[in-house]
């Protein structure tokens, strides 16, 4: 097999020279509206092609790869005061034979973290991919909370672009009673805009 991010063959779905380079992140932060803050681990044009596996079949094993490498080694460190919280996905919704957030989401679960499937659902199940904020403003995903949430909120997303996602998120949650602390997602990709 070709390893995902570089195309050379390999042994796994992401050779071990570009694990030991994802493992290098490029960790930042968005301050979206109103302060809410995102976290993510790379720029979008340093893992586009692995993005886009989400697509493919294939994707939920690349996925599961990089969540390993980021994720999974960012909640290890992780203690938020001896209190837990909740990871939840956005709309993890089983399309195509598996949801990438709720891989990120599970690749979080340690002695702090807890994920939660299946709690936050969207209505409208537009798809965002290229397309402007405007577009983005006007088709709102229409997010609803299914369940109850009994501790502070981690957002997990794969990518945020303009975050209108991310605060439509947010805002159910809060309607719902729960607080959200951040966001967390793999790429930024603000460049991209």
């Amino acid at each position: 097999m070709r390893c995902a991010q570089c195309g050379k063959l390999s042994f796994r779905l992401i050779c071990d020279d570009c694990a030991r380079n994802l493992s290098e992140f490029e960790a930042g932060t968005r301050e979206l509206a109103d302060g809410f803050k995102i976290y993510y681990f790379y720029k979008y044009s340093s893992i586009k092609k692995l993005i886009f596996s989400k697509h493919h079949m294939h994707g939920g094993f690349v996925f599961q790869a990089l969540a390993k490498i980021s994720f999974a080694a960012w909640a290890r460190e992780q203690d938020f005061g001896g209190e837990y919280v909740l990871a939840v996905p956005l709309d993890d919704h089983v399309r195509g034979g598996y949801s990438h957030t709720a891989i990120l989401a599970r690749a979080l679960r340690s002695n702090v973290i807890k994920p939660i499937f299946g709690a936050l659902r969207a209505k409208n199940h537009v798809k965002y991919a290229g397309k402007t904020l405007k577009f983005r403003q006007t088709h709102p995903r229409g997010f609803a909370l299914s369940k109850p949430l009994s501790a502070p909120v981690i957002l997990v997303d794969d990518v945020v672009t303009t975050g209108t996602s991310m605060l439509e998120a947010k805002k159910a949650v809060e309607k719902a009673g729960g607080s959200v602390l951040f966001g967390l997602v793999l790429a930024d990709a603000k460049e991209d805009l």
